[in-house]
């Protein structure tokens, strides 16, 4: 036998042993060889297989990061002088460190392999992301149970040092998502062809005419009327690089304004070179500013907001806000929590329409919200580009659900539905929209549905989809006069 076979024969009875070690089996059978040549192996493939499981969490098309490599590798690093430590204080030496080394390698392909299977089934069966959380608390968990078992295999230890001392070691991986910002090895990137041209802008001028627009639209809002449950109506559209986001925030306040009451009751953020002596920045602050407005002039106790939200979105839940070079900061979840709770907003419809936007529900939720989003918290959405006029999700929501089922809930099924199948057709990966439905916001949605312009859209859908039921014409032309 040559001794490259023998090698491999070796690394085989490592992973064997591995194996037993990941998944709770007695280690009395695993055979491990410790060498520096079996310890580089374990390493290589375990590296190959984080750059195998980072591809395929990525939807395409996908660019490689170089960045995400000098992260991977110092992550690696961390994990090495963490366990060296954990070691020494477990009472082992260089000898301890050598074998529990290569045991824990051996065992982490399976484990990480374990961890991809148990986040893929969470994302079919569509549970909540609350059970993310409680995936990362049994990952840590079985990190700890691993590394005790790993360490206890060494008998001149002391058991019970062994157990504490290895309980530093998922404290050290959690601590290390702050030490090592995460930089991802892959990320979907569109072609360069498809991207808008930067226009040249100035920074100056457009931070210093903030405050004049900011006034100018905040200004028009109507206050609300005592005894009537109002909607308001706030469109944010975030990625100035591309029209859609604007498309899509002006088509929906207009469609608001004209058939759901909003018109007094609306206002515009929006990142775009073209609108900005027009509307003012989607940015935090000017967020937090029209959410105040909008709180002081609604009867916080009767009336609804509806916020929409559109732009890019990143995989650890970032809601891009970006024009040009005026450097602004992303939008994250527990941000617009805080920003709607400032301002004293009771009642709330949420619209979140970008990739990942699923990772807002969350921190998003409350008796009081509907939180609707145009993706999972693991996936991504379809249709931006600078080519596209509307994206998958905005388009089944705002330009064919609601004109057919005006009330906010049942719209959001009918466009589920609808970009599911558009997405099979295409052979992308389903974006998989989600819905969370508040325990007391559908009471305050049926009082919004009474008041006479949703009840009037209301209606005329209704006698809409009645005429295509019975002449079987999908187009009905059909008008309600108004009071």
């Amino acid at each position: 036998m040559t001794e490259q076979r023998r090698e491999i024969d070796k690394l085989g009875a490592n992973l064997g042993g591995g194996f037993r070690l990941a998944f709770g089996f007695s280690l009395s059978k695993a055979r491990f060889h410790y060498s520096l040549g079996q310890l580089i192996a374990l390493v290589v493939l375990l590296g190959l297989l984080q750059v195998v499981l980072a591809f395929a969490a990525v939807d395409p098309p996908r660019v490689f990061n170089p960045y995400g490599a000098n992260y991977l590798a110092a992550l690696n690093l961390g994990v090495m002088l963490l366990l060296l430590v954990i070691t020494r204080l477990a009472g082992g030496g260089a000898r301890v460190f050598g074998r529990t080394l290569i045991a824990v390698a051996a065992a982490e392909c399976f484990m990480l392999l374990g961890a991809q299977l148990g986040t893929g089934l969470i994302a079919l069966l569509e549970l909540p992301f609350s059970y993310y959380w409680a995936g990362l608390c049994l990952f840590l968990g079985w990190q700890w149970l691993v590394l005790a078992r790993a360490l206890g295999a060494n008998r001149q230890l002391a058991r019970l040092r062994v157990a504490l001392t290895a309980g530093l070691f998922p404290l050290g991986l959690l601590a290390s998502f702050w030490v090592f910002p995460q930089i991802l090895l892959w990320y979907t990137d569109y072609p360069e062809q498809e991207r808008a041209p930067r226009a040249a802008l100035n920074v100056e001028k457009i931070y210093y005419a903030q405050p004049q627009l900011l006034a100018e639209s905040l200004s028009a809002l109507a206050p609300g009327e005592s005894g009537k449950t109002e909607l308001y109506l706030l469109a944010l559209g975030g990625y100035g690089e591309e029209n859609v986001f604007l498309n899509e925030v002006e088509y929906v306040r207009e469609q608001f304004d004209t058939h759901f009451g909003t018109a007094g009751r609306s206002l515009v953020l929006a990142n775009n070179p073209a609108t900005t002596e027009r509307y003012p920045l989607a940015n935090a602050h000017n967020l937090q500013s029209a959410l105040d407005a909008l709180a002081e002039r609604m009867n916080l106790n009767e009336d609804l907001l509806f916020l929409f939200m559109t732009s890019h979105g990143s995989s650890d839940h970032h809601f891009s806000l970006q024009l040009g070079d005026l450097g602004l900061n992303d939008l994250r979840p527990v941000q617009l929590r805080e920003a709607l709770d400032k301002a004293g907003i009771r009642w709330r419809v949420l619209l979140v329409s970008s990739c990942y936007s699923g990772g807002f529900v969350e921190a998003l939720k409350s008796p009081e919200t509907l939180v609707i989003t145009a993706a999972a918290a693991d996936r991504s959405s379809f249709g931006c580009g600078a080519q596209s006029n509307f994206t998958y999700f905005g388009d089944a929501y705002f330009r064919q659900a609601l004109p057919r089922e005006p009330r906010f809930i049942q719209a959001f099924d009918l466009a589920r539905d609808w970009v599911t199948q558009r997405e099979a057709s295409e052979s992308f990966i389903p974006s998989r929209p989600q819905r969370f439905v508040g325990a007391e916001i559908e009471t305050r949605l049926r009082a919004l549905y009474r008041e006479s312009a949703m009840n009037r859209a209301i209606e005329l859908a209704e006698r809409a989809e009645a005429c295509r039921l019975e002449t079987g014409r999908k187009p009905c032309s059909l008008s309600i006069d108004r009071d």
